[in-house]
């Protein structure tokens, strides 16, 4: 006897009165055996005296809290097995119904304007239960009891498909039809839980070819849906840890190792020996598949280049006009758009690529305890951040913030988070990026000037091993040595660092050491054209004449101006005003040119990408080549350029594959070398991997092995990503711990 009641920073309250053995062994049972989705990370016990007050177990009308929450909040939950089976029940009320949900499954975060977690405060409120569902609502013994997004057919939302011109097709089932479609070729626009995404044949391609044009984009992945394991397993591989992560309630993409398979085209991930792949989570998708016998649908974000994700109706048919055939959408609002969590299983742990659906805003505690903070993270692929009460609460995936539109979601995502909170006063500090022209750090600097709080600038690759130490709750002045690889953060001389070897705690950094400088003529467009990078990287030892003859032909035709920009190149690439680059990424993106897999770059990361796929085939044989490391200033400095220079000369008699491993193993040897020496000097027994190239398999994996073997702890990324989305955790603990 007794109740429960849902506070306001979505914790729970539960008293009951009876004999003490029996409360006892209830809350071991509610420690041991909560439900799938719930999460216990603290139970506070308070006995008092018995008072006979209740006369049953009851649910209490949700309260609101004052204070600053320190609370789980919920992310949204895929459909669970038994209202899938619902769906597939004739006679049932949810009997091909896409809203199907349960108090186990459903939307949350994509659902919920404000905290506490009731049916009036989120996307359901336009949906009033009718007679049958306001009984199991009341039910204790039915499983929808007190469950806030259940509906059914009878009063809750429906689907409805559309032409290419808006106009509503007649039609007594929408998914039959969108599935015959699809089996025509055609492209249809689906409304789901946090978005809308582009759906098509998977085997298809022409109509791939045609997806691919409409949406501007070339060769990008793009990421399948598959109706079950079973199907999932006649193109890809499968192991239980990756089964186990594709079936749960998170429901992420999931990156797996592609079969020779006709079920799926090649231009679905051209080049690369990985596709992303998702199971249904919601409703709309299982009736979907219901529909449609096939192994695989792509399934991909319909939002233009520089938008956020789509999440209205009358902005799907603006936006979208000309790139979907048909829409598929439903009356209920996406309070909260949330694009789908993409990530990789590296040394048995998840490597996030993305942390958006199913994963926000589930908090990561972090080890101070005392302040507040607002961070606004990097420029690309990126999150935001709000710490408080020794949590820190990442916004989903806000993209690229390179557009007055997605600095518009950035602040709307924040500001939902601090409604989540319930924080109403102004953070104790302000975090953004060391580099001024990125529009995050700009936005920072607004806030600051408006509120008066305080703003600590984190340069890039600091944040980026600070958000390691932060995962393993490192203490405040506990030192590591990290490693730190990407395409480009702003270093302090004002260069663009990214392949670097700090000393840092959450206080402070030293530069110890890094790759090569090399000169970066036309600045960015040495990072779509990566034959600029590899003729640049040569001048550091080669005169005009002897780049001309080593290169030959091969670079000039795959520079868009040919012979006239190589010309331009070398003589931009000798200028002391010339930009500097000491980035990881720009040295793989060399190797990528070098191996002719790459000439122009058409999304983020992707000549890296196609290199390590590449490298993949390899037979691995033996090279004779030695990490060459200088000390200059003070600092251990890898050098790249000659062993570039000793590949092209390989070129005639190696196989691109070998020359692509070999590329990477040289990179992972000499870091190796390089954080272990200052390690072993500053008796520091912890290393942090983060950055961008760290989503590269064989780099992670190679470091891992090699810096454990001399006794190292190793440390990386497995609860953000080590790109630039998991910057804005450490940009939250530095400046937290600068201010307290």
């Amino acid at each position: 006897k007794g109740y429960v009641i849902n506070l306001g920073d979505a914790g729970v309250e539960i008293v009951v009165e009876g004999f003490e053995s029996k409360i006892t062994s209830f809350i071991e049972i509610l420690k041991k055996e909560s439900p799938v989705v719930s999460e216990v990370k603290n139970v506070k016990i308070v006995f008092k005296p018995f008072k006979d007050r209740f006369k049953e177990f009851t649910i209490e009308k949700s309260r609101n809290k004052d204070t600053v929450a320190s609370g789980i909040f919920p992310p949204d939950i895929g459909i669970c097995e038994e209202c899938a089976k619902d769906m597939e029940r004739e006679g049932s009320r949810w009997f091909n119904y896409a809203f199907t949900a349960c108090a186990s499954c459903g939307p949350r975060f994509t659902g919920i304007y404000q905290l506490p977690y009731d049916r009036e405060r989120s996307h359901m409120k336009d949906f009033p239960l009718c007679e049958h569902c306001k009984r199991e609502y009341r039910d204790p013994m039915d499983r929808r009891f007190d469950a806030q997004g259940i509906t059914c057919s009878i009063c809750g939302p429906q689907m409805s498909l559309y032409d290419a011109q808006g106009v509503k097709t007649q039609t007594d089932d929408v998914f039959s039809a969108a599935a015959n479609l699809l089996n025509l070729g055609y492209i249809v626009a689906i409304k789901g839980i946090g978005g809308i995404h582009l759906a098509t044949l998977a085997d298809d391609d022409e109509v791939i070819r045609k997806l691919r044009t409409r949406k501007k984009r070339p060769s990008q992945p793009f990421a399948l849906m598959s109706p079950n394991l079973e199907e999932v397993r006649k193109f890809a591989y499968l192991n239980r840890l990756e089964e186990k992560i594709l079936t749960s309630w998170r429901r992420p993409i999931v990156l797996l190792r592609k079969k020779r398979s006709s079920l799926i085209s090649d231009l679905i991930a051209p080049g690369l020996d990985k596709i992303g792949v998702m199971l249904p989570y919601s409703g709309i998708h299982l009736a979907l598949f219901k529909r449609i016998k096939t192994s695989a649908l792509i399934m991909t974000s319909a939002n233009p280049p520089g938008l956020p994700m789509i999440i209205r109706n009358d902005y799907a048919f603006k936006y979208l006009h000309g790139v979907a055939d048909y829409f598929l959408l439903h009356n209920r609002v996406i309070v909260n758009r949330c694009d789908d969590s993409v990530l990789n299983i590296i040394l048995n742990k998840p490597s996030f690529l993305r942390r958006s659906r199913g994963f926000v805003p589930d908090p990561i505690d972090i080890p101070i305890k005392k302040g507040s903070a607002l961070a606004l993270g990097a420029e690309l692929r990126n999150s935001a951040a709000v710490a408080a009460n020794g949590r820190c609460y990442l916004t989903q995936y806000l993209g690229d913030i390179t557009t007055l539109e997605s600095r518009e979601f950035e602040t709307e995502a924040i500001n939902y988070l601090k409604n989540l909170l319930n924080i109403t006063c102004n953070p104790d500090v302000i975090g953004c990026d060391l580099h001024p022209g990125y529009m995050t750090s700009q936005l920072a600097e607004e806030i600051s000037q408006e509120t008066g709080v305080k703003l600590i600038k984190s340069q890039h690759h600091h944040a980026h091993i600070s958000s390691v130490s932060c995962e393993n709750m490192l203490g405040l002045d506990e030192e590591v040595i990290g490693i730190a690889l990407d395409g480009a953060g702003y270093g302090s001389d004002g260069a663009i660092w990214g392949g670097e070897v700090i000393k840092s705690s959450y206080k402070f950094f030293k530069r110890v050491g890094h790759l090569e400088y090399l000169p970066m003529p036309g600045g960015d467009l040495c990072a779509y054209y990566p034959s600029r990078m590899l003729v640049s990287a040569l001048t550091n030892i080669l005169d005009d004449d002897e780049i001309r003859d080593i290169t030959g032909n091969h670079v000039k035709l795959n520079l868009p101006y040919g012979e006239k920009e190589l010309e331009v190149i070398l003589k931009q690439a000798r200028k002391t005003e010339t930009i500097k680059t000491s980035s990881a990424g720009r040295f793989l993106d060399s190797i990528a040119a070098l191996t002719e897999i790459c000439y122009k770059r058409t999304y983020e990361g992707e000549p890296a990408i196609l290199l390590e796929a590449l490298a993949k085939k390899s037979s691995k044989e033996e090279l004779s080549f030695e990490v060459e490391i200088e000390k200059i200033n003070g600092l251990y400095v890898l050098k790249s350029s000659k062993f570039l220079h000793d590949l092209i000369k390989m070129k005639n008699n190696t196989k691109n594959q070998v020359l692509a491993y070999y590329g990477q193993k040289y990179l992972v040897n000499g870091f190796a070398e390089i954080a272990s020496t200052i390690a072993f000097e500053e008796g520091i027994d912890k290393i942090c991997l983060s950055g961008g190239v760290f989503a590269n398999e064989y780099i992670l994996k190679e470091l891992w092995r090699l810096l454990s073997a001399r006794g190292f702890k190793v440390l990386f990324n497995t609860m953000v990503p080590p790109g630039d989305g998991g910057t804005a955790l450490g940009q939250a603990i530095i400046s937290l711990a600068n201010v307290i």
